[in-house]
């Protein structure tokens, strides 16, 4: 199987922009698609910017032709820009698609936020199975960067947590560098990591874990804790949620589901040994979990 080796790249959010910087450290050339005039002086050196509008099946031809490596970290609000994308991948030749779903848990179709993603996992599954194009679509858990800057997991400003089921069950976490890198380490494994969910992540916390972490940031202060079933609270979430994507509802109901101990949250098998990515030490947890006192 041929080597993986040029890069287009979608999308220049908290990912993307890391991505781009570890691809580039990698030695693969990288053009970056934006459907803005960003100045060319604003990318690194060894990236190129080409303007796409991505409405137009041409203009995403003319800007993929060449590259074997297409890789998307569009925002959820684009998801659907993915399926003219990945048609055009194919009409130029590119090898991989890499879609931009980067989740924490299984996808469980009765959460209507998951729509996009199954589709978009679906249409590709087609495609492979027609031998059109490959893909891999990488899952490295909650981002530790949002866990210790948002009320996600723990609300620090508020010094308050609403626990669910005693804040026991784990969950798998990793840095937005280390999902980062197992993508661009995935490039050299290509048969390894070909049209399947490939998982890393840089440790398992628990609720309770990272509360006491809060608690070690303040010490002398109360916190106020609230004990929530979280069976319940996921069902009842997903009853209001209904059939539209509710971005009220939605923070909770990832909670809830992330902390209740199901739905594929806590890693059992994970890629990390393939790609190169050693697990997070507690002393490392620790000192990230510090930015809290900032």
């Amino acid at each position: 199987m041929s080597p993986l080796q040029k890069v287009a790249l979608l999308g220049r959010g908290k990912l993307g922009t890391v991505l781009l910087t570890e691809l580039l450290n990698a030695n693969y050339p990288v053009t970056v698609l934006s459907r803005t005039t960003t100045p060319a002086t604003s990318l690194p050196p060894g990236a190129t910017l080409h303007q796409v509008d991505y409405t137009s099946f041409e203009d995403l031809k003319t800007a993929l032709t060449g590259h074997d490596t297409i890789i998307s970290t569009l925002a959820y609000s684009a998801m659907p820009l993915q399926k003219p994308i990945i048609d055009a991948a194919i009409a130029v030749g590119a090898k991989r698609f890499i879609p931009a779903e980067y989740g924490a848990m299984e996808i469980d179709p009765r959460i209507t936020y998951y729509k996009e993603p199954l589709e978009i996992r679906a249409y590709l599954a087609e495609k492979a199975e027609r031998n059109e194009i490959e893909y891999a679509i990488f899952h490295a858990g909650v981002w530790m960067e949002v866990i210790f800057s948002t009320p996600l997991i723990v609300d620090f400003e508020h010094r308050g947590v609403r626990v669910f089921d005693g804040g026991v069950h784990g969950f798998s976490v990793s840095r937005v560098r280390t999902l980062a890198r197992a993508i661009v380490a995935s490039l050299e494994k290509r048969e390894e990591t070909r049209n399947r969910v490939v998982r890393v992540h840089d440790a398992v916390l628990t609720q309770r874990g990272v509360l006491e972490m809060a608690k070690k940031c303040t010490p002398g202060e109360e916190w106020v804790e609230i004990s929530v079933d979280a069976r319940k609270e996921v069902e009842e979430l997903i009853e209001k949620t209904g059939e539209r994507v509710d971005d009220l509802l939605w923070p909770g109901l990832f909670a809830a589901v992330l902390m209740s101990g199901g739905f594929g949250a806590q890693y059992r098998d994970v890629d990390n040994e393939l790609l190169g990515i050693e697990m997070m030490s507690e002393e490392e947890i620790e000192e990230f979990s510090s930015g809290w006192k900032s």
